[in-house]
């Protein structure tokens, strides 16, 4: 009887604690949300600050998982509304994204980052840029009745440097790494897109050039933005100001397509220059040209 009692404590104890070990195993194995902080780094925004209207605000941001793979990052800024400035899928366990934007005209910017994994748990991280208002605007330098070619005019250059002026012809481009790093326009024509202004990093469908720019060794993005501007707007710009104005980070794209005369984009070259073009005119298709005019930060 005494060892029937015996054996029933022993197994209640044993019962208790594979119950304890059992809760404490599956506490260890829930790690939690996805984590996310910004790198501090030098030449790197990584807390509040103030920035100058039209100046680069450069990000590095770290990624972990929690209990599964990251699956989308954001960045959202609100001013008196909201832009998502940039918004991706991944599916990776740890990642460092790094990237750049342009301070707005607005006072203040809340800059939310925020890292999801495919259960819909989040890590969110954030910072507030402010608006420094005893900086002058820059002046602006003008390229006028600028001339590009398509890939089939061999008459005239359709690659440009905006911070040299330099005009190039894709096939000399194409051999040469040390043109390949100025350029920042390049124009095209497509059955799709029609008449293009666009860069090697546009993600531009093969068969177009000889040699697709996107697989030269050095590939600068050039982003574009539709505006509304009128050329009287253009023609009397004489600072920065108009382009900030005009230059929306979250809606601008790689390419500036179906052209048309009176079109007016601002852009944000990859070294972060911001410019203002407005087309002047637009010619064929495989062997044609469009002709324009440019503003560029000084």
């Amino acid at each position: 009887m005494k060892n029937s009692i015996n054996a029933s404590r022993i197994s209640k104890v044993l019962l208790i604690i594979l119950v304890v070990f059992s809760s404490c195993k599956k506490e260890e194995d829930v790690i939690g949300p996805p984590q996310i902080y910004i790198m501090s780094e030098t030449g790197y925004v990584s807390g509040d600050t103030t920035m100058a209207a039209g100046e680069e605000i450069r990000l590095k941001v770290k990624m972990m998982k929690g209990d599964n793979n990251i699956t989308n990052f954001t960045i959202d800024v609100f001013t008196e509304s909201v832009q998502t400035y940039f918004d991706t899928g991944m599916n990776v366990g740890e990642i460092v994204w790094e990237g750049s934007f342009i301070k707005s005209l607005a006072p203040v910017e809340e800059w939310t980052f925020t890292v999801r994994d495919r259960e819909g748990a989040y890590g969110q991280t954030s910072l507030t840029i402010s608006l420094d208002t005893g900086i002058a605007y820059n002046p602006l330098h003008t390229y006028s009745a600028l001339t590009l070619g398509a890939p089939d005019n061999d008459q005239q250059e359709g690659c440009f440097s905006v911070a040299g002026g330099g005009l190039y012809f894709h096939e000399e481009a194409a051999a040469d790494t040390v043109i390949q790093s100025d350029i920042d326009l390049l124009y095209f024509y497509s059955a799709e897109d029609k008449n293009t202004i666009a860069s090697p990093g546009a993600n531009i469908e093969d068969g177009i050039f000889t040699v697709n720019p996107g697989s030269w060794t050095v590939v600068n993005t050039t982003r574009y933005y539709k505006t509304s501007l009128t050329a009287d707007d253009f023609n009397s710009a004489e600072n920065d100001s108009i382009i900030i104005a005009n230059y929306e980070e979250g809606e601008a794209k790689r390419k500036a397509k179906k052209l048309l005369q009176n079109d007016i984009y601002t852009f944000k070259t990859q070294c972060g220059k911001l410019g203002i073009l407005m087309v002047n005119e637009v010619t064929g298709t495989n062997e044609g040209n469009v002709n324009i005019d440019i503003k560029i930060q000084q």
